[in-house]
């Protein structure tokens, strides 16, 4: 058992969170509590066991500080959750009511808010740093990344490696990558797959390459491979799919697949082939979980119709990430599906043609099922009559609420500067901001703190190679400290620059002002997640 390896997440309303979800936070404060007795002052007398004790309590829990803000801020949470008990009692609360404060499980719109707001503050989907793993009884358990392969993997999963490798493929223990090559793929085979990936046979990446196999096993297979294993890439090349005759129905030249908890992540090596598309459909019409589709729009470039049919088999998908989307002909096929239940869209490397933006905002205006439109693009927007047209459109949309955005080159009193400010100030729309190589005025940083204070839909605030005064950096921190801003960061390189740094693990910490969540703040802002290891239970 130990604290999830991840940062946490902020908590505006932290009275309401815990009045409403008390049930959930009950039960996680025992736990914390009891982690916490472990690792505070009762291991120096311990003695031997304090080596064994200090394996599984995070170091932070050893630092007398860190201790004691914890202490205090469950002991806190603890008290308002008794104080809500006692009020609903002298209130006369219904006894339904008092009971479901005392651990009724939530369901329905209340789980479904979780999930929104989750799905608002973690944009990379990280959920806590945790990974979907299903054990060999078939269950699913979330655990963390150290301890993804200590459930179930025991002697059954070894004679699954033998059948494995006794059918033409191979298997590397210590990377757990599976790969198969020149393989006439048999129903036998498939059964002893599906069967050991349902079991829990840990496979994180899957290799498959000129191979051929027939369409039913091939439905089979991606069924388990999509919805019920480990598996978290799956790379297809030159797999041959025949028919009933034996004749090569489509050919899959070049695919590669990504899982990561409710996303999956599709490229082609931007070369297009019939075959692709084919097997991409396949994928669509297996998939029951994943969520957030993640594509590149240089796939179907000159073969948008491809991408419609692709798109209109989905019935799951509601968030989906396209880039390099530069050309109208991308831009039609998305706004107008028949069966279209996209409900946030996310554009990267896109909208660079003036054309491009200017059919964009057409479509915009149009749309009647999308909620959040997500522009944090890498170099940002500079074009001023994009910036205001869109702004204006968006206002009054029936649909869209959330606005993502990424502006460049913001200087005093010039026209985006006007246009952020007066959406800043009078619309609920922006809901993450950042600015790159600007210059911040007094009146923009007012119309900033108006809309973190006003505005629950703002939360996240980055700023890039701007200058701004010490006085407004200070008065904007104090947004985050009171838990108005989820996220508020200034960096002194540009955006792509530190995003580049972040994926290859070297942001450069000496020249990030980054405002932590280890504030010591009297609010409980950060929820402690526990792992319970399935050996535990």
């Amino acid at each position: 058992m130990h604290v999830a390896p991840h940062e946490g997440y902020s908590i505006k309303k932290a009275r309401d969170f815990v009045v409403k979800y008390a049930p959930y936070l009950r039960t996680t404060i025992q736990i914390a509590q009891v982690l916490l007795s472990v690792g505070g002052p009762l291991i120096p007398q311990l003695g031997n066991a304090a080596t064994v004790i200090n394996n599984v309590v995070p170091s932070q829990f050893k630092n007398p500080k860190y201790y004691i803000d914890m202490k205090q801020q469950l002991q806190m949470v603890d008290d308002l959750l008794n104080k809500v008990d006692n009020q609903q009692y002298r209130a006369g609360a219904s006894v339904v009511g008092r009971h479901q404060s005392r651990g009724t499980a939530l369901q329905g719109a209340e789980l479904r808010e979780i999930q929104t707001y989750l799905e608002r503050v973690d944009d990379k989907r990280s959920l806590g740093n945790l990974y979907r793993k299903v054990t060999a009884d078939g269950h699913v358990r979330w655990v963390c990344l150290q301890h993804y392969d200590d459930i179930s993997y025991n002697n059954e999963m070894s004679k699954y490696i033998k059948e494995f490798e006794a059918m033409g493929g191979k298997f590397n223990s210590n990377t757990n990558e599976a790969f198969i090559s020149q393989v006439n793929i048999t129903s036998k085979n498939v059964e002893m797959i599906c069967k050991a990936l349902g079991k829990g046979f840990n496979i994180v990446k899957l290799i498959c390459r000129e191979c051929s196999i027939d369409e039913d096993d091939l439905e089979k297979l991606l069924d388990i491979i999509i919805n019920r294993s480990s598996i978290r890439r799956l790379n297809m090349g030159s797999v041959r799919v025949p028919n009933v005759f034996g004749i090569t129905r489509y050919t899959c030249q070049e695919m590669v697949a990504e899982f990561n908890n409710q996303t999956m992540k599709v490229r082609f090596s931007n070369t297009y082939y019939d075959g692709n598309t084919l097997m991409f459909t396949r994928f669509l019409l297996h998939n029951k979980i994943h969520k957030n589709l993640d594509l590149s729009a240089a796939d179907f470039l000159w073969h948008e119709s491809d991408l419609r049919q692709c798109m209109e088999s989905n019935a799951v998908v509601t968030r989906l990430v396209l880039e390099y989307t530069n050309n109208a002909s991308i831009l039609n096929v998305i706004f107008n599906l028949k069966t279209n239940v996209l409900q946030q869209l996310k554009l990267t490397h896109s909208l660079y043609e003036s054309s491009t933006l200017s059919y964009f905002c057409e479509m915009l205006k149009k749309t009647k099922t999308l909620v959040e439109l997500d522009l944090m693009d890498y170099t940002g927007f500079d074009d001023e009559d994009f910036i205001n047209t869109l702004l204006e459109i968006l206002k009054g949309h029936k649909s869209i609420k959330y606005l993502n955005i990424h502006i460049t080159n913001v200087q005093p009193s010039n026209q985006k500067e006007v246009d952020l400010m007066k959406s800043l100030q009078n619309d609920e729309l922006i809901s993450r901001l950042c600015i790159s190589s600007s210059v911040i005025s007094s009146e923009f940083t007012e119309a900033l703190l108006h809309a973190g204070a006003k505005r629950d839909a703002f939360t996240y605030l980055e700023f890039y190679n701007c200058q701004v005064e010490d006085d407004d950096k200070a008065k904007l921190q104090s947004l985050y400290e009171n838990g108005s801003l989820h996220q508020l960061n200034f960096y002194e390189e540009p955006r792509w620059y530190v995003l580049l740094n972040e994926t290859n693990g070297s942001v450069n910490k000496g020249k990030r002002s980054s405002i932590s969540t280890d504030n010591g703040s009297s609010n409980f802002v950060q929820l402690v997640t526990l792992l319970l290891r399935e050996d535990l239970k």
